[in-house]
């Protein structure tokens, strides 16, 4: 494990822990909890504390000072029973304890054992799929194609039910904006009817029982959809914690406020990423997959009527040998630290095999005297999926 020295200098009184959870501490220094003491009698100190730690701490105003990191990453793919599909942690740590021994090229890894597995229904309209989206660090939020959810704490191994959706999510595009997940539905066909609401809102809150008491449990509420086609939809962010910007192709970009309710055009431009950028506290900018080339890039959003710029190209991480890339994702751990993982298909005697590649990658200044930025690769490895995978997701 990684430690770091951390300078903890006069700290507003109102400084929390947000996430509430306690941090691994190396024995003879001080923990998170004498940290936090000390922030708030205002006495300089000097901790150590893990590089991974899972903490946040915010200022009077409410402003994020440092990003936590998350351990796990999460992969759904199909199991080996028909209409299941497994859930696996992946452990991001081991990823950042050294370099990788060979750049470019990935370590063979064993996938780990599923920590749920999921069933979904199926009709002669629909093939078994579900959906999945995180909710916070732990949690797992499922969804079949009838509307029907449930929440799995693969912290805590425990599943919860949760009320159904206000109506079935065919190809959901998510993003949470604090505590509260925001789900749209980017899908219009036979199923979906375009004048029925498809874009809501997942919160944890109070709610009044039929037996008169009140029980904090998820609701679903409606939220109006957006002026655009939703199949069009091919990238958004959060930007300036409360908007939720949203780029169709053809037709520009589009602001969710929130705290409002209401949706406004921002222009006719598009963002120049695809699907959603993650915004790094650090170098106040947003990071994705350019919509050009698939390349993980930032870019500087904070411009709000004229289009984004692409600051940086940062490096594209190719394939160990001549396979053929099916789909990428980018998910942000926190802080400067990122999971790129490739899914890619290979023929082996006539079958189709596919292998999913994780990257843990870290974002860093080129130098102290320049504002360019590089892409540090760490450890890169390899999980076979086997054959006939339909369903794959990456969160």
């Amino acid at each position: 494990m990684d430690w770091c020295r951390i300078a903890v200098f006069p700290w507003p009184p109102q400084a929390h822990l947000r996430s509430g959870e306690a941090l691994p501490y190396c024995p003879g220094t001080s923990g998170i909890g004498e940290f936090l003491s000390c922030c708030r009698r205002q006495i300089p100190r000097f901790v150590l504390l893990s590089s991974a730690s899972l903490f946040s701490l915010q200022d009077q105003e409410g402003v994020e000072m440092t990003s936590y990191l998350r351990r796990f990453v999460y992969l759904v793919v199909d199991g080996k029973r028909p209409r299941t599909l497994d859930l696996h942690r992946i452990d991001m740590s081991r990823f950042f304890t050294q370099r990788s021994p060979l750049i470019g090229e990935a370590m063979d890894a064993r996938l780990p054992r599923p920590k749920m597995t999921f069933c979904a229904p199926s009709s002669e309209h629909c093939s078994g799929t579900m959906h999945f989206m995180l909710l916070g660090r732990d949690k797992v939020l499922a969804t079949d194609p009838t509307g029907r959810s449930s929440i799995y704490d693969a912290g805590l191994h425990a599943l919860c039910t949760t009320p159904a959706l206000s109506k079935p999510k065919h190809r959901p595009l998510h993003v949470a904006v604090g505590d509260r997940l925001y789900v749209l539905d980017s899908t219009q066909n036979d199923v979906v009817s375009e004048s029925e609401p498809s874009f809501e809102v997942i919160a944890y809150e109070s709610v009044r029982a039929p037996d008169g008491f009140q029980y904090n449990d998820w609701r679903c509420h409606s939220l109006p959809m957006p002026p655009c086609r939703p199949t069009n939809i091919s990238s958004y962010a959060v930007v300036g914690n409360s908007d939720i910007w949203v780029s169709a192709d053809d037709e520009g970009t589009y602001s969710f406020d929130t705290s409002g309710g209401a949706w406004v055009k921002k222009g006719d431009w598009t963002l120049p990423f695809r699907g959603l950028a993650h915004y790094v506290s650090e170098y106040k900018l947003w990071f994705g997959l350019s919509s050009k080339n698939n390349i993980f890039s930032a870019f500087d959003l904070t411009r709000q009527q004229s289009p984004p710029v692409l600051l940086n190209v940062l490096e594209d991480i190719g394939p160990q040998k001549k396979w053929l890339p099916i789909t990428s994702f980018l998910v942000h751990l926190g802080s400067t630290r990122f999971c790129i993982a490739k899914l890619f298909c290979i023929d082996d005697d006539d079958r189709k095999k596919k292998l999913a590649v994780f990257t843990g990658v870290e974002v860093e200044p080129l130098c102290e005297t320049s504002k360019g930025l590089r892409m540090v690769k760490r450890k890169s490895l390899c999980y076979k999926l086997g054959d006939n995978i339909l369903n794959h997701f990456v969160f």
